[in-house]
């Protein structure tokens, strides 16, 4: 079924070009420093596989806040958040208007709480 979407918005990017090679040189000596520490400890293997999932985890929340464009697509019946990376594109996140509640800077949804930056025309048709 294919909906017509009533308003599209491109969210703003949170930091400049500068800010996420920064972010991402930190993220990666950081993650080289606690490895070769790791490496030093007892039961280094474990502590590696940890340092390791956590380091994966960091950057997994980086590439999100940094890297991926994010598209707010408006339809009659939920609010979808597209991500774009290059020309791969994909739906990440539905809300419905039923189960969803909008509020200034976020959205609650089942528990869980997104990030949301709305401009004043998206702002208008939510009602928020």
């Amino acid at each position: 079924m294919n909906e017509k979407a009533i308003y599209t918005q491109k969210a703003p990017l949170k930091m400049g070009e500068g800010a996420k090679l920064g972010i991402f040189i930190l993220i990666t000596l950081a993650l080289i420093l606690v490895l070769m520490i790791a490496n030093a400890l007892p039961y280094s293997g474990i502590l590696t596989i940890v340092v390791l999932a956590l380091g994966a985890y960091a950057i997994y929340k980086y590439m999100c806040a940094a890297v991926f464009d994010i598209t707010y697509t408006l339809y009659k019946d939920k609010l979808v958040f597209v991500r774009k990376y290059g020309k791969m594109e994909w739906e990440c996140e539905v809300f419905p208007f039923d189960e969803a509640k909008f509020s200034e800077g976020s959205i609650s949804h089942r528990g869980k709480s997104y990030k949301f930056y709305p401009d004043n025309k998206l702002k208008e048709l939510l009602g928020v």
